[in-house]
């Protein structure tokens, strides 16, 4: 599922929270991450819980109640349970800011690690000698290419805003200060200072190389979007982008003038967002940057039933990010970063229906980060230099630990169930306060609250739940659905199994079995057996095709076997997922 969580990001749907509750939420299982279950706390439209990441973090996760069920009901065919209690609006708040200042907390951690890691690279770099140094950003420039004239059009507008003299005596003030940070003896400048500055510097150095030379964006950088351009661009459209290239030259600008030490990305994806507007305006055709970074995954494409039902939903998206963009009155940058990362998915996957192969996954709005090479004249034969580099390579080593210390998971002493209880009492003074405020109290390592299926079986114990709601998985709401309308035996028939369902088309990551089993109870342990039979037969079948497809066959084979052993005891962990959901809209 790896895949298509990296593909949406948000379903929109219209649910308005008006009451200020406390609404637990547990998720039953299916195959993969979570397979023992699920548990989050809802607030307003809010969804908190707690998530384990390919690198091994174990982080807190906030994502829109839509979202979430778009990723749990539709994609991962799992049913939602909950329970919802009571605050006074005074806790609801309290609530809603301590989850939010956790999720701060642990961002500035993670940002100060990758921080410091781009700086060990950079220094790593000069260490070697590079004349060349890696940056985010500055690929999304041509510095080979031919001139683009449009810059001039940029030029004239800077000079009215800032003067005619400011850009001639920045540079000037730029050349001086490049000047003090070519490793002089007597520096005396803190690393971290020092090689925020210096990075910043070049970024800045390579916008006025970008003015000076008319440097165009990289061709790899722009894409020509599918939605609306056969006709071409409206006037009304039109006049949206020229206001809105108008407003990126004015905050280019401002940017120049700012002093704010990390303004210079901004800066350079300003001025490439103005070029490729400019573009767009140039051809009546609507052309966006790639918004895809160097640090997306790359993945095995889906098959094409799979990317023909993508396709379906991230046309509606871009459509939908289209039309917001070219209504938005406020925030018009927000919007064109939604329209810039619909887009973007939108042409990674037709191209992928195109050519097949892989594609980049990545998860969120985007935004264009594209490497690139900055050229330097620096000298690394001082002592200054390995003295950088080796404070940055102990300063990564220790953030590494703490956040491996601090953002670990464990199956039973901290996992999504332990976490959750403990980020919510954390939230109040001590228990007394707590238990007056919610009603209820739970400890993280009391009665198997690690079990998310006890964790929301003591929640509705403890706490005095007001409703509870379910939210059945798509494969049951669908089955109920056609029940109305089928004939009992017929649909039994049909939707039993595998083979013959019309409800669900097999998924190589869902392993290999032939019966579903978390529709019936009595019935589950036979169907098990076949299961179990089956995925033995397709362990085999993979033993003897392990040349071919690297052992795939034989992997899903066993977890088939695996994953049958709880049905032949009337429990069911498997029910089957999606590559795609069944909805009129999933977009950012």
């Amino acid at each position: 599922m790896l895949t298509l969580c990296f593909w949406a990001d948000e379903v929109k749907t219209a649910e308005p929270f008006e009451k200020t509750t406390l609404d637990f939420v547990y998720v039953n299982a299916n195959i993969g991450e979570a397979a023992g279950g699920h548990t989050a706390i809802r607030l307003g439209s809010d969804i908190f819980h707690f998530q384990f990441f390919p690198d091994g973090k174990f982080l807190l996760v906030r994502e829109s109640w839509s979202h979430f069920r778009y990723i749990y009901n539709e994609l991962r065919n799992r049913s939602i349970f909950v329970s919802q209690i009571t605050l006074a609006p005074k806790t609801f708040e309290t609530l809603k800011n301590h989850f939010t200042q956790q999720l701060v907390i642990q961002q500035t951690k993670l940002n100060a690690l990758q921080s410091v890691e781009r700086e060990r690279a950079l220094l790593t770099q000069l260490d070697q000698g590079e004349t060349k140094l890696r940056l985010d950003t500055v690929g999304l420039f041509d510095f080979d290419g031919a001139e683009d004239e449009s810059i001039r059009q940029l030029q004239t507008t800077i000079q009215s805003v800032l003067g005619d003299d400011f850009l001639l005596q920045r540079r000037m003030q730029l050349e001086m200060e490049l000047a003090q940070y070519k490793f002089s003896a007597d520096s005396q400048l803190m690393l971290e200072r020092w090689v925020s500055v210096l990075q910043e510097l070049l970024l800045e150095q390579a916008f006025f190389r970008i003015l000076d030379e008319k440097v165009p964006l990289a061709q790899a950088s722009v894409l020509e979007t599918s939605i609306g351009n056969q006709e071409g661009l409206t006037e009304a459209q039109r006049l949206v982008l020229s206001d809105y290239r108008e407003q990126l030259a004015l905050s280019i600008a401002g940017l120049i003038k700012s002093r704010r030490p990390d303004r210079t990305r901004a800066l350079l994806l300003q001025t490439a967002r103005y070029l490729v507007v400019n573009h767009s305006l140039a051809n009546n055709k609507l052309f966006t940057l790639d918004p895809f970074s160097s640090r997306s995954n790359i993945v095995n494409a889906p098959d094409q039933a799979e990317l023909q039902g993508l396709h379906t939903q991230l046309h509606q998206n871009a459509i939908q990010a289209s039309e917001d963009f070219y209504q938005a009155t406020d925030h018009i940058n927000i919007a064109y970063t939604i329209l810039e990362s619909a887009f973007g998915r939108l042409f990674e996957l037709e191209n992928a229906q195109r050519s097949g192969g892989q594609i980049r996954v990545e998860a969120g709005v985007l935004l264009p980060q594209r490497e690139g090479y900055v050229g330097v004249d620096f000298s690394s034969d001082l002592p200054q230099l390995w003295m950088l580099l080796v404070e940055a390579e102990q300063q990564a080593l220790t953030l590494r630990r703490q956040i491996e210390d601090q953002y670990f998971y464990h199956l039973i002493s901290r996992n999504c169930a332990t976490e959750l209880i403990r980020t919510l009492n954390a939230a109040f003074v001590d228990q007394s306060i707590g238990l007056s405020e919610l009603g209820g109290w739970l400890e993280p390592n009391e009665r198997f609250i690690f079990i998310p299926y006890q964790f929301y079986n003591q929640v509705n114990n403890e706490f005095p739940v007001i409703e509870q709601t379910i939210f059945t998985s798509r494969r049951l709401k669908q089955l109920d659905e056609m029940q109305q309308w089928h004939n009992k035996s017929q649909l039994w028939l049909n939707e039993s199994n595998v083979l013959a369902s019309t409800l669900y088309r097999h998924r190589v990551e869902d392993t290999y079995f032939l019966m579903f089993t978390d529709d019936t109870l009595l019935l589950r342990p036979v169907y098990g057996a076949v299961n179990l039979i089956w995925g033995a037969i397709n362990s085999v079948i993979g033993l003897l095709s392990f040349p071919v497809d690297d052992g795939t066959r034989f992997y899903q084979g066993t977890r088939g076997m695996f994953y049958s052993l709880p049905e032949l005891m009337f429990g069911n962990i498997r029910k089957g997922t999606y590559g795609f959901a069944q909805l009129e809209t999933v977009g950012p």
